[in-house]
C-alpha cells in the first residue's frame, strides 16, 4: 500500500520552551566505571533505533518474494519509515483500547503474503505481545520485537534468544538520556557502520545532542528517515552509558515515579492512567494518560512540560489509533524528575 502521513496536529513553535524534559538529561556522572556484563555478541549499535530496524528489515528480506510487512495501526512514522525505505509493502493490525492486540482478528491477518511482523512493547508494557510473538512465528513469519520504549527489555530477550524473535531493537536515549544511540540483536548479523568523528563527538558533549547533518537528506517521502545516515555508529559516549549505567537504580526510579503519578491521578477529572498498575518487569519509558478532553494537551505544554503524543499516524487512521492520535498523552517519568516536577505535572490537572 502507499503511505501517507496525517499532519502534526500541533507545533512546538507555538508552546514555551519546556522545563521539564520528556527523557533524562545527557550525562555521564551516573555511570560506572566498570563495564556491565551484557549479551553483546548479537547486537550492533546505531545512530537511531529506526536505523537499527532498517537494518533489521533489509538483512531479513526473503529475497524470493515480495516482503510485506504487518505493523501495529498505532505507531509513530520511526516505526513505519524503515521498511517504506527497505522497499516492502505495509499491512497494519488494529490495537484494542489497552494498546493490545486481538489475538483472532491477528491470526486472521497472518496470511500467506504476510513475511514479517512488528510487536510493539509500548511505553515499556508488554500488553500481549508475547501471545502475539508466539503466534506469528507459529505461522512462519518473521518477527521483530520493537524495544524501543524499553532498554532493560532489550537485554533480557538479548540475554534469553527466544526462538520467535528474528530481531529486536531499542533506543538508548529513551532510556538512559543519551545524545543518540539505537541498538539491534540480530543473530549471525553484524553492523558495518562509520563511528563519528571527534568533533561530532566534542559537539554533542557540549550540546546534549547530536544533530544529523544536512548532508544526510531524507527522502521526499519519509519526514524523520536520513538515509545518509543508516551507515553511522552511536556516539561513543552513548555506547559508554549503555554499557556502564546502574540499570537497577535507573528502573527502581522509574516505576517509583510511574507510581506516584498514578496514585495522584487515580481519580483525575482530566483522564485515565492507561496502566494503574505495573508489571513486575516493567520499567516504564513515559505513563500514557487517556485526556478527557484534547484541551489538556495544551495546558500541560503552556506549563512548560514536554507531553509527547503520536500525531503522525498513516492516513487513514483505524480503530483506536483515531482517537488516541489525539486523546494519548505520555507524561515523563523518567530518572532524573524531581518530586517537586512530578508534584508540578499533578497540579496542572487540578
Amino acid at each position: 500500500m502507499s503511505v501517507t502521513f496525517s499532519a502534526p496536529l500541533m507545533d512546538a513553535k507555538h508552546f514555551p520552551s519546556s522545563l521539564i524534559k520528556a527523557q533524562p538529561a545527557f550525562k555521564l556522572s551516573t555511570c560506572r566505571l566498570r563495564r556491565n556484563s551484557m549479551p553483546m555478541s548479537d547486537v550492533s549499535t546505531f545512530n537511531k533505533a529506526r536505523y537499527a530496524l532498517a537494518a533489521a528489515a533489509f538483512h531479513l528480506k526473503d529475497t524470493e518474494q515480495q516482503n510485506t510487512v504487518l505493523l501495529p495501526a498505532y505507531h509513530c512514522p520511526a516505526l513505519i519509515e524503515p521498511f517504506i525505505y527497505a522497499g516492502y509493502k505495509i499491512i497494519f493490525y488494529p490495537q484494542l483500547a489497552d494498546l493490545s492486540s486481538d489475538l483472532k482478528v491477528f491470526n486472521s491477518l497472518l496470511t500467506p503474503d504476510i513475511t514479517h511482523v512488528v510487536v510493539v512493547r509500548y511505553f515499556g508494557f508488554s500488553q500481549n505481545a508475547e501471545l502475539l510473538m508466539n503466534s506469528a512465528h507459529s505461522a512462519g513469519k518473521k518477527v521483530i520485537e520493537d524495544n524501543a520504549h524499553s532498554l532493560p527489555h532489550f537485554w533480557r530477550t538479548c540475554a534469553s534468544k527466544p526462538v520467535e524473535v528474528s530481531a529486536s531493537v531499542s533506543s538508548i536515549p529513551k532510556t538512559l538520556g543519551a545524545a543518540d544511540g539505537g541498538v539491534l540483536y540480530l543473530p549471525g548479523y553484524k553492523a558495518n557502520v562509520q563511528r563519528p568523528d571527534i568533533y561530532v563527538e566534542l559537539k554533542a558533549l557540549l550540546s546534549g545532542s547530536r544533530l544529523t547533518p544536512i548532508s544526510a537528506k531524507h527522502s521526499k517521502d519519509m519526514r524523520y528517515f536520513h538515509v545518509g545516515m543508516q551507515a553511522a555508529d552511536c556516539l561513543r559516549a552513548s555506547r559508554w552509558l549503555m554499557l556502564r549505567s546502574d540499570y537497577d537504580a535507573i528502573s527502581r526510579q522509574r516505576r517509583e515515579n510511574y507510581q506516584y503519578l498514578a496514585k495522584q491521578l487515580l481519580h483525575s477529572a482530566a483522564g485515565e492512567v492507561l496502566y494503574p498498575t505495573l508489571g513486575e518487569h516493567d520499567v516504564p519509558y513515559m505513563m500514557p494518560f487517556l485526556l478527557s478532553d484534547t484541551k489538556w494537551f495544551s495546558k500541560l505544554r503552556e506549563s512548560q512540560i514536554q507531553v509527547l503524543r503520536w500525531e503522525e499516524l498513516v492516513t487513514p487512521a483505524t480503530g483506536i489509533a483515531t482517537d488516541y492520535q489525539q486523546q494519548l498523552v505520555q507524561l515523563p517519568v523518567h530518572q532524573d524528575l524531581s518530586k517537586s516536577q512530578l508534584a508540578s505535572i499533578v497540579n496542572v490537572f487540578q
